[in-house]
């Protein structure tokens, strides 16, 4: 019998199938890993966006309070005006004094000063005077009325808060929005990574004392005079404040990937060269207290 031979069935892969299928893998194993890292720097985004929303908003809050307190004085009296409702007699004589908000776009030479004097810093400071009392301030161990540190404010009654408000670096190079008083007392950062501030005050004419007919900076009020300057301060009503945040760490990437550009609070485009996230963020506050009855 004659033998027959069999042709086999199992062959190998060839060249060309082994690169179809490595090119397959690499593409598959590509958009795998493009992916994660955009899964990555997108939380990152996030998170730091999350971080400065969360700044802001407890910065212009803590801010927009006080200015809100601005004049307060507990009632001194209740007059009838001739309708039915009484109205209270607030006199700005319980404070001591009659300008309420003051402020320097230099900042303060000595933000712990009984007197403040314009300094020559890049970013600008303000005070906010109100009297403290049990229900607008947390009270101390001895009972007394605090400032925006939680120091008690001495002597008697009417206690007088004079809350001063600047930017300035903290112990870790990091800029902070800090906060003195007139109180003996070292100054303290109240929120981390607030690179920029800039404040406008709403000023009222005797003839419309509840509307604001302008928004004018500290230099422009100094740039009047003293006694005018006096008188005008005293206008204010209301206050435009601008927060410049930046991220806690630097998440953006240069080389024309990530947009290093944005708008700081006048709305001019600047360039981070540090590769940090930074937004402007505005609010306006009232000064209900000096809003006549």
């Amino acid at each position: 019998m004659k033998p027959v031979s069999m042709r086999s069935r199992v062959r190998g892969i060839s060249l060309i199938e082994m690169l179809i299928s490595v090119v397959i893998g690499l593409v598959v194993v590509g958009a795998v890993l493009v992916s994660i890292i955009g899964s990555n720097k997108a939380g990152r985004f996030q998170s730091a966006y999350a971080q400065m929303n969360e700044d802001a908003q407890i910065g212009l809050s803590i801010l927009s309070r006080d200015l809100q307190m601005a004049g307060y004085a507990q009632p001194t009296a209740l007059t009838s005006s001739g309708g039915a409702s009484p109205t209270l007699s607030l006199t700005s004589t319980t404070l001591g004094t009659s300008t309420f908000v003051f402020g320097c776009d230099s900042g303060f030479a000595n933000p712990r000063a009984a007197t403040l004097v314009c300094g020559t810093a890049t970013t600008p400071a303000f005070e906010v005077a109100y009297e403290a009392d049990k229900d607008n301030t947390v009270l101390t161990g001895g009972g007394l009325p605090s400032d925006c540190l939680g120091n008690g404010i001495p002597g008697a009654a009417p206690h007088v808060a004079r809350n001063r408000y600047f930017l300035a670096s903290g112990n870790s190079g990091r800029p902070e929005l800090y906060c003195a008083s007139d109180i003996a007392g070292s100054t303290q950062p109240l929120i981390e990574n607030i690179e920029g501030m800039k404040i406008w005050y709403g000023v009222s004419v005797p003839a419309s004392p509840t509307q604001v007919v302008r928004y004018v900076t500290a230099t422009d009020i100094a740039g009047l005079g003293a006694v005018a300057a006096a008188a005008e301060w005293a206008q204010v009503i209301s206050v435009r404040m601008c927060l410049l945040v930046r991220s806690a760490e630097p998440v953006l990437n240069a080389g024309g990937e990530d947009t290093l550009t944005y708008l700081d609070c006048d709305s001019v485009s600047q360039t981070s060269n540090d590769r940090y996230l930074r937004r402007a963020y505005f609010t306006t506050a009232s000064l209900r207290n000096r809003m006549p009855f």
